[in-house]
C-alpha cells in the first residue's frame, strides 16, 4: 500500500524493508538488545526464547501474542 505524499519507488523500498525484517533470523539476545519491544514484553522473551535459537521478528510477536491469550491454571 502506498502513504499519500509518498512516491512508488519510497513505497516499494519500505515494503521491500519490512518484508526483509520479516524473515531475517535473530538470537534472543538481540531481541532483548532492540527498541522493538517494551521491557515488560522483554522480561517475557527472555523467559520465553532460548538462547541458541535463532527466531523471526513475526515468530517472537506470534510467541508473546500467544502467551498473553493463554488461560490461566
Amino acid at each position: 500500500m502506498i502513504k499519500k505524499g509518498t512516491s512508488k519507488a519510497a513505497a516499494m523500498k519500505e515494503e521491500t524493508t519490512a518484508a526483509q525484517e520479516s524473515l531475517s533470523a535473530f538470537t534472543k539476545q538481540q531481541f532483548l538488545e532492540s527498541k522493538l519491544f517494551t521491557a515488560q514484553q522483554k522480561d517475557l522473551l527472555n523467559a520465553l526464547l532460548q538462547d541458541e535459537e535463532t527466531y523471526t521478528t513475526d515468530q517472537v510477536k506470534q510467541q508473546i501474542e500467544q502467551y498473553l491469550k493463554k488461560a490461566v491454571e
